[in-house]
């Protein structure tokens, strides 16, 4: 008898658990798990975008823009932008109260300050410029958690600008198929613009002025910038420059260049060293030689567009002395093919 009720006993007590456990995972099944909450459910963990690229087919031809130039992701998402070259860039979010400086005259931006994961908007978070050299950088990623829009600069292209919008609900995401067509589609318009302005570059005429002493000052002009793209290439390659002649070299771009003549010296590996950010031997203007380094050091660009530093800070001046060949580079995009030659006869 007492084995009887003692089963009994060991049926109900079982049944009970039975139902409790089962009351617990239908209360269980009616919240989300902590990593599929409503604002990210369905939503993609992490995106991936480009920050600039070089023309595939003229590496001369520098894409400044973010591709696609504006997102929209979920809570959670970790964005990746992916650097792929030559020509440098950053990705760079200024804490609020925080404007850009001009554009490369602060060095401690071309550093990397990474991110304390998630991203809220108060700090300094900076990829700094990548890739230093001509293969592609690892992607800079930051996953975003605080609902809001955040805007994000390229520290030496003051007009690379793009925005991360974190939405509340998952359902208002970019997918990443969307991500990648837009850019595509951006990619192709803004390539169009720099093939056009590359064209109408380098087939404008030399510009030349003769001076009082029956020499002639030859301008060459260090880039051009359209809206969307940068051209780095020296033009015109003027074919008449004679002995005693000046070539001038002005940046009228909105990016900073140098004209750097190694002669029979090694070319700086490092465009931020002061040996290639200052002028060498001394300032403008300087005589050309065949053996010893001359550079223009950094020379700004013309930017905000028309209303930069006057051109006599943009410019530099070098004396052609004798009838020869004298090859100079731009230091900061030699990766990006922009290279040039004096040739005096």
């Amino acid at each position: 008898m007492t084995c009887v009720l003692a089963s009994a006993r060991q049926v109900r007590l079982l049944v009970l658990l039975i139902l409790i456990l089962t009351a617990i995972a239908a209360c269980g099944g009616s919240e989300p798990s902590d990593d599929q909450t409503p604002a990210t459910q369905g939503a993609p963990s992490s995106v991936s975008l480009r920050a600039g690229l070089n023309d595939p087919q003229d590496p001369n031809i520098a894409v400044l823009e973010f591709l696609p130039e504006s997102v929209t992701v979920a809570r959670g998402t970790k964005v990746a932008w992916q650097f792929k070259g030559p020509e440098p860039h950053s990705v760079t979010l200024f804490p609020p109260g925080q404007t850009p400086p001009p554009p490369g005259s602060d060095p401690k931006l071309f550093a990397p300050t990474p991110p304390k994961e998630p991203y809220d908007g108060t700090t300094l978070v900076n990829s700094g410029l990548l890739p230093q050299g001509p293969t592609p950088a690892s992607p800079f990623q930051v996953t975003f958690d605080t609902p809001g829009t955040y805007r994000y600069h390229c520290v030496i292209h003051p007009l690379m600008t793009g925005t991360v919008t974190v939405a509340e609900q998952a359902g208002d995401a970019d997918p990443q198929s969307q991500i990648t067509a837009r850019g595509d589609e951006e990619v192709s318009r803004w390539l169009a613009e720099g093939r056009t302005a590359k064209k109408r570059f380098t087939e404008t005429p030399a510009k030349r002025t003769k001076n009082s002493d029956g020499t002639t000052s030859w301008r060459v002009e260090m880039g051009t910038t359209t809206e969307h793209t940068d051209v780095l290439a020296f033009a015109p390659l003027a074919t008449k420059i004679k002995p005693a002649d000046r070539v001038v070299f002005v940046n009228n771009s909105g990016a900073p260049h140098t004209a750097t003549f190694a002669g029979r010296q090694r070319l700086p590996s490092d465009p931020e060293s002061p040996k290639v950010m200052k002028p060498a031997p001394g300032p403008s203007p300087q005589r050309l030689n065949p053996t010893n380094y001359l550079n223009t050091g950094w020379l700004p660009p013309n930017a905000p567009p028309g209303a930069g530093p006057p051109e006599q800070a943009r410019s530099f001046t070098f004396i052609v002395p004798a009838a020869g060949t004298y090859a100079y580079v731009c230091v900061l995009h030699v990766p990006s093919g922009m290279v040039g030659t004096i040739r005096a006869r």
